[in-house]
């Protein structure tokens, strides 16, 4: 019995011990995540600038859409 007694307390200390462990790491983990999004979206903005305009032109032009792609439906017009 004194072993299980033992067992039950070593688990609720070790919950406890975790549980404020994460309490006051967990902050500092999330504020680290968003200083390094805040960094990223900084270099971001020095990569391309406001107003400015990037024109990326297609070199493989091989896939031209047919006309005879895909079904044709036929609707009629129902007066109500």
């Amino acid at each position: 019995m004194g072993v299980l007694l033992k067992i039950i307390l070593i688990s609720v200390l070790v919950y406890y011990i975790f549980k404020t462990a994460f309490r006051l790491f967990l902050p500092l983990l999330g504020k680290k995540f968003e200083e390094e999004i805040y960094k990223r979206a900084q270099n971001q903005e020095k990569i391309k600038k406001e107003g400015e305009i990037t024109i990326q032109i297609r070199k493989d032009k091989s896939e031209k859409i047919d006309k005879d792609f895909g079904e044709y439906t036929d609707f009629e017009e129902i007066d109500e």
